[in-house]
């Protein structure tokens, strides 16, 4: 991570902030999983030290880097990025795939906080994305999410099979497990490029959950650098068509605008398949 403005960073963190010695503690914390005596060791600082210079760092990159690094797509590249998917998944006017982890795209939105055990629908309807559903997606854009998810005018699960599926209920759903992958693929690789992922044992629950973010916020940027075909994706209200928003209070709004959204997929699919 390189700090560009060493006195911004100073400010931000205080007297006792070393831009480089912070950066590089935490890189080798987020991509290990050593421990934290043996990592103070390694830099030759306290066990405390290093906790709190960490601790500095991750909280940085979550308040000041992130809002520019992980973002919802603009309505300017919403087609494009939906093309993309297109191309391999054959569902049109995908934005994305969805899924939660215990923890090769580039993240648009992630929500940290829940423990482990919540369910991933009970995380789903406590994050922003939820809240925020009828900005975020033009009208008939929408996210693939495996059965553990709620069916939503803009996000699609697979029908769930009690052995008396249709034919063409039994494609649609071969096609969206196809598409899929996606999502696990990238946690698959986030969590291979910073290992401390597979297990944050900090006592301070704000590094934990800050921890995965800033990690989130590396692997973009890692993506940027090595990779010609990166998006520029900026947050923004240009021409939003908001008219799909349900009330949150009515789940049955947003029950029948997903059947209704899979249906019109699943009628699609018939016709190039």
């Amino acid at each position: 991570m390189r700090i560009a403005n060493c006195k911004t960073y100073n400010k931000l963190l205080g007297p006792e902030a070393n831009p480089i010695r912070d950066s590089l503690m935490f890189l080798w914390y987020i991509g290990s999983l050593e421990s934290f005596r043996s990592m103070a060791d390694r830099f030759d600082v306290g066990k405390s030290p290093f906790h709190l210079s960490i601790t500095r760092v991750a909280t940085t990159v979550v308040d000041e880097i992130m809002p520019s690094v992980i973002q919802w797509p603009r309505v300017a590249r919403i087609q494009e990025i939906s093309n993309a998917f297109g191309d391999i998944s054959g569902f049109q006017n995908m934005l994305g795939a969805v899924d939660g982890s215990h923890i090769s795209i580039k993240f648009t939105y992630v929500w940290t906080g829940n423990p482990g055990s919540t369910h991933d629908a009970s995380v789903l309807r406590s994050s922003e994305l939820f809240a925020q559903s009828g900005e975020l997606f033009p009208q008939g854009f929408y996210l693939l999410g495996d059965s553990a998810f709620p069916l939503l005018g803009w996000l699609v699960t697979p029908f769930k099979d009690y052995g008396n599926l249709t034919r063409n209920q039994r494609l649609f759903n071969v096609c969206h497990s196809k598409s899929r992958p996606v999502i696990e693929r990238s946690f698959g690789l986030l969590k291979i490029r910073f290992r401390r992922l597979l297990r944050l044992d900090a006592s301070d629950i704000k590094l934990v959950i800050n921890s995965i973010p800033s990690a989130c916020v590396l692997h973009n940027i890692c993506m940027k650098m090595n990779e010609e075909n990166f998006y520029q994706l900026d947050m923004g209200n240009d021409g939003a068509d908001n008219n799909n928003v349900c009330d949150r209070q009515n789940p049955d709004c947003y029950q029948m605008s997903g059947v209704r959204l899979r249906n019109e997929l699943m009628q699609q699919l018939m016709q190039i398949n």
